[in-house]
């Protein structure tokens, strides 16, 4: 069974999984969404990672988050 560790950001604007950190500036990660453009910049959290594997990784990236509704 192969795995994979993945950490997972969603832009709340357009509910795309195409965000990055694209840069650091003095201990603040700065995201950007790839798909709608919108830059925000964090601080004080660190990004974690869990392992799943290959089937779970493509029904993540084949789901879609709804309008106001939390992915189950």
């Amino acid at each position: 069974m192969s795995a994979n560790f993945v950490s997972v950001i969603f832009c709340r604007n357009c509910y795309s999984r195409y965000v990055e950190i694209s840069e650091w500036e003095g201990g603040r990660a700065v995201l950007h969404c790839r798909t709608c453009g919108t830059t925000e910049e964090i601080a004080h959290f660190t990004l974690g990672r869990c392992r799943v594997t290959n089937t779970e990784l493509q029904n993540a990236r084949d789901s879609q988050a709804k309008r106001g509704k939390a992915e189950k």
